[in-house]
């Protein structure tokens, strides 16, 4: 039976940035919800995240953006450098004046720990060490699941928010893998006040040189920490293989220092500060559209990572996850007879797509812009778009990124489909 009604209750399998989101949302809508993740409450993934307006707005929706800001890095725009030190292009993360919100960066801890405070606040229910083992039964009206510590559950509809290597999507679309795109980003922290920084050099700053692109990011409020990486080219390895390499601290070190003298001099001062034992590294993985988002009986619905992983390049993986939860909540607020799951669904899912594939059309612009000067000369005609302005944004360009409400899509949604059941 297909939902005519908000649910009863939401399962949300994932305890990360998405479901998180979700769980606020659905409580400020009145519908129950109780989050399950996998691993134990103090597990931290490290590292930081950019989010820009689009996901600010979704993060100000739920009371979440006004308790984060100061903890945060506030900016505007991403400036590309070349090997000279000379400014050569500019990418909007945000501005509060062309977009309503300056970007920010924030490590990713301190989001989720304000998010759980939150939901505690709320009496929401998070159950650590809950790693999925399958789905024991989907539909009609229920979805009954099991963990590998043998308990089980049921709810009216489970959301699968648990990344690209979904447990929940693998129970109904089994064929679908993740894709390695052949890329890794190799990154590292380092003290800001090591660098040698030229008097008025922007940041953050991508510097493009031979060897392809360097990132500098500061971090934490006072800008005092950053991030630093380059993206390139690798051959995929299996699990054990990323793991081992993962703990291979040196082995990052010494391909980050590959090339160095290549670099200009802000990057090599930022290479010869950067400390072993904080390497790290990001494999870049996808998956093929998904033809459905939604299992046969609509009660089970993937989000964020699990329905369309997209590579960080543009900085919008984490923040496509919170519009596919903004707009999800608000439609499961107002099911009825005259608009069924299904067809809201329907609706959700078309322009969740329409979006995601422009925000991956940019991304390969970015990653384009990133690749060494060898490699960008053998890309075929249009694989870098000739306006550079509309992967700049400084006229208003990114709005069609940076405004959209998705909790106002999703009412005129609900208003379609009230018509079209009047006709």
């Amino acid at each position: 039976m297909v939902l005519t009604a908000p649910p009863a209750e939401v399962a949300i399998i994932g305890g990360g940035l998405a479901g998180l989101t979700l769980a606020l949302a659905l409580h400020d809508l009145n519908i129950p919800s109780a989050v399950y993740e996998a691993r134990s409450e103090d597990f931290d993934q490290g590292g930081g995240v950019m989010l820009s307006p689009n996901a600010l707005r979704v993060l100000d929706s739920v009371g979440v953006y006004k308790r984060v800001r100061d903890k945060s890095l506030q900016f505007d725009v991403l400036t590309f450098k070349d090997g000279q030190d000379q400014t050569t292009d500019e990418y909007y993360f945000g501005s509060e004046k062309l977009y309503g919100y300056q970007a920010i960066r924030i490590m990713r801890k301190e989001l989720l720990d304000e998010m759980k405070t939150m939901l505690r606040e709320r009496n929401i229910p998070i159950h650590y060490g809950r790693k999925l083992a399958t789905i024991a039964s989907d539909g009609p009206d229920n979805v009954e699941f099991v963990f590998e510590n043998g308990e089980v559950a049921n709810a009216p509809l489970l959301i699968g928010a648990d990344g690209i290597h979904s447990t929940v999507r693998r129970t109904f679309l089994p064929q679908v893998k993740p894709m390695y795109a052949g890329f890794m980003g190799i990154n590292s922290v380092v003290q800001r006040s090591q660098l040698r920084i030229p008097d008025g050099y922007k940041l953050p700053a991508t510097v493009m040189a031979k060897p392809g692109a360097f990132l500098l990011v500061p971090q934490k409020p006072d800008g005092s920490e950053l991030f630093i990486g380059s993206q390139r080219r690798f051959a995929e390895l299996d699990p054990a293989g990323w793991e081992a390499l993962r703990k291979d601290k040196q082995k990052l070190y010494n391909m980050l220092q590959e090339n160095k003298s290549d670099w200009p001099d802000v990057v090599q001062s930022a290479l010869e500060a950067t400390p072993v034992n904080c390497m790290g590294f990001w494999a870049f993985y996808g998956i093929p559209p998904l033809a459905s988002w939604l299992s046969e009986s609509k009660r089970i619905i993937l989000v964020g990572d699990a329905a369309h992983a997209i590579p960080p390049t543009a900085g919008q993986g984490a923040n496509q996850a919170f519009e596919d939860v903004r707009a999800l909540a608000t439609l499961l607020s107002k099911l009825s007879p005259e608009v069924p799951l299904d067809k809201a669904a329907e609706k959700w899912q078309a322009y969740r797509q329409a979006r995601v594939k422009k925000v991956l059309d940019l991304t390969q612009q970015m990653n384009a812009k990133r690749l060494p000067e060898s490699e960008r000369a053998k890309l075929p005609p249009g694989a870098i778009w000739s306006d550079s302005s509309l992967t700049r944004g400084d006229g208003g360009e990114l709005h069609w990124l940076y405004d959209p409400d998705l909790a106002q899509e999703a009412e005129k949604w609900v208003e379609e489909l009230k018509q079209a059941a009047q006709l």
